[in-house]
């Protein structure tokens, strides 16, 4: 599997993460943000054919090299200070420049293997190395739901103040 940039070649049309504002946002305004510069969004794809070949004896059948595994999308933002939980606000200015993680999405049947920890490691990666180049304080993220705050909080994200679902993952 490989992750790489959205491309128009990439078979946006077969993606179904199960909730369809995901699935709509990815198929009708992930490239056009793209073009513009308004985000950026990075794909999961078979690696090659050797590839598509083994979810294909794994009885994934309608995967190609084209195929979309899942997805984020990474853009600039800022947050303010005292939208953060109060040990984290006290380190920051009014206004803080982050790597906004907008979404982030795994194909139904992938679902439960990995792969979202996979791409949420590539988003913060990405996420450090542009702060390397231009400032950002950490990654944000608005959770969907409950089950998606918890898998971020996991991964060291925490629950921004009086707002559960939106939380925050210092640089440092």
């Amino acid at each position: 599997m490989k992750v790489q940039a959205l491309a128009g070649n990439h078979d946006r049309s077969g993606f179904d993460c199960g909730v369809e504002a995901l699935n709509l946002w990815f198929r009708q305004t992930a490239l056009q943000h793209q073009v513009k510069g308004i985000s950026r969004t990075f794909v999961a794809t078979p690696g090659d054919a050797r590839s598509v070949e083994n979810y294909r004896s794994a009885g994934y059948g309608d995967i190609g090299e084209t195929s979309v595994l899942g997805y984020f999308a990474l853009a600039s933002a800022y947050v303010l200070a005292d939208d953060l939980a109060p040990k984290l606000a006290k380190r920051y200015p009014r206004q803080i420049p982050v790597t906004r993680l907008g979404r982030l999405a795994v194909r139904v049947e992938m679902q439960g293997q990995g792969l979202g920890r996979l791409l949420l490691a590539d988003a913060v990666t990405r996420s450090r190395n542009a702060a390397l180049s231009v400032g950002s304080a950490g990654v944000f993220v608005d959770a969907k739901n409950e089950d998606a705050a918890r898998f971020y909080a996991k991964y060291g994200f925490t629950a921004c103040r009086e707002q559960p679902l939106k939380l925050y993952l210092p640089m440092r």
